[in-house]
């Protein structure tokens, strides 16, 4: 069982349908309105202290409150070296009733975000949870020659074996979600599992993240973990595992690839850029094969590449090639690449020599490339525009 928690959505107490245009610009204290980068940063703070009622206030051109405020958000709950940031307080929160007003001054508004939030738990519990966490760790004996996948195997173990699902607990019965209920209560849902694994490895260095979603066995809502090991993160399901553990049964779902049986991720995390950034294993860990990127995973990164020019001159131009890939070149006499002003050349050569340029005048050029990875072509990022 795993919380639809609001922290990624506007929950509107009191929603303006219409940004207001207020022309008073002594309405507001313009010098207390910053970036929604910089209030997020001080946001996060505050929720890390778990303060009741943030308020964040900044200033933008954007006219749409909702995705203002999800960027806002983005930078509350984004990673850091604290692991009891991140996942594991995004996590923490229960729920978050946000209500917000608007006032437009020349080209831009001046945001005023009021966030109320709920927590699961309270800071002398995630005290609490910090000191048991460390003793644990201690008591494994970690060394420097302790290899990663031991510390993994190590954490998941205890988990798996000191933690059992509490089966009767309902969306209304918090307690069960949290990482604190899961390590002192020894009794938890998934998302208490997947927050307490995380805050397992985050303390020891290894990279984690907590993966929401659905169990496509009994379509329900549902939290796992992936973890790095090597190159790739791998897929991790504490609470089925512990199910079997307490039932006598070895694991079916450690150190899986990105095919993993019973689980569909939410759309957050399972796009491009996601994959890009947390870069899947095909299959599952095993000490004798090298591992290999999965299939979203080498569509990520061809698409996340930005091929470079090795040669530009105004007789003609030569790419540094891409293996198995096709180019797709422009040049321009505007700096837009405006349809009307501009020739696109497809070729499988890595140069191109230039016809009838006019003598006098400026040109853009830039190229991507494309490549067939299972039965779809994909592009590239386009390189940087060279000037000729």
């Amino acid at each position: 069982m795993f919380k639809k928690i609001v922290a990624f959505s506007l929950m509107v107490v009191m929603l303006l349908p219409v940004v207001p245009a207020i022309n008073t610009e002594a309405a507001i204290n313009k010098a207390s309105y910053k970036s929604y980068k910089q209030v997020g940063v001080e946001a996060r703070d505050k929720v890390y202290e778990h303060k009741s009622r943030v308020v964040a206030k900044i200033k933008s051109k954007s006219a749409d409150p909702q995705s203002l405020f999800e960027k806002l958000e983005r930078v509350i709950y984004a990673e850091t070296a604290n692991p009891n940031q991140g996942d594991f307080m995004r996590w923490d929160v229960d729920e978050t009733a946000t209500d917000y007003s608007a006032v437009k001054s020349g080209s831009y508004y001046y945001y005023t975000f009021i966030l109320n939030i709920e927590y699961l738990t309270t800071v002398k519990q995630r005290n609490t949870l910090d000191k048991k966490v460390n003793s644990v760790i201690k008591d494994f004996k970690f060394t420097n020659k302790t290899s990663t996948y031991d510390k993994i195997k190590k954490v998941y173990d205890y988990v798996c074996e000191n933690v059992s699902y509490a089966k009767n607990a309902s969306s209304d019965d918090t307690k069960y979600y949290s990482a604190y209920q899961a390590l002192i209560g020894k009794k938890a849902v998934c998302q208490g599992y997947a927050t307490l694994l995380y805050k397992f490895y985050r303390t020891l260095g290894i990279s984690s993240r907590v993966i929401a979603g659905e169990s496509t066995f009994s379509k329900t809502s549902h939290g796992w973990n992936i973890v790095k090991l090597g190159n790739y993160y791998y897929n991790v399901d504490s609470t089925w595992d512990s199910t079997l553990t307490h039932a006598k049964k070895d694991y079916d779902y450690f150190l899986k690839g990105d095919s993993f049986k019973g689980h569909a991720r939410w759309k957050e995390y399972n796009g491009y850029s996601f994959y890009y950034k947390y870069p899947m294993a095909a299959k599952g860990y095993s000490k004798k094969t090298v591992a290999k990127a999965c299939k979203k995973t080498k569509i990520a990164n061809f698409k996340n590449k930005k091929p470079k020019f090795k040669k530009v001159s105004r007789k003609k131009v030569t790419f540094k090639p891409i293996k198995n890939a096709k180019y797709q070149f422009k040049y321009s006499g505007v700096s837009n690449f405006k349809k009307k002003y501009t020739i696109v050349v497809n070729t499988k050569k890595t140069k191109y020599r230039f016809k009838k340029l006019r003598k006098g005048v400026t040109y853009w050029v830039k190229f991507r490339a494309k490549k067939k990875i299972g039965s779809k072509s994909y592009y590239s990022k386009w390189s940087t525009v060279k000037v000729i």
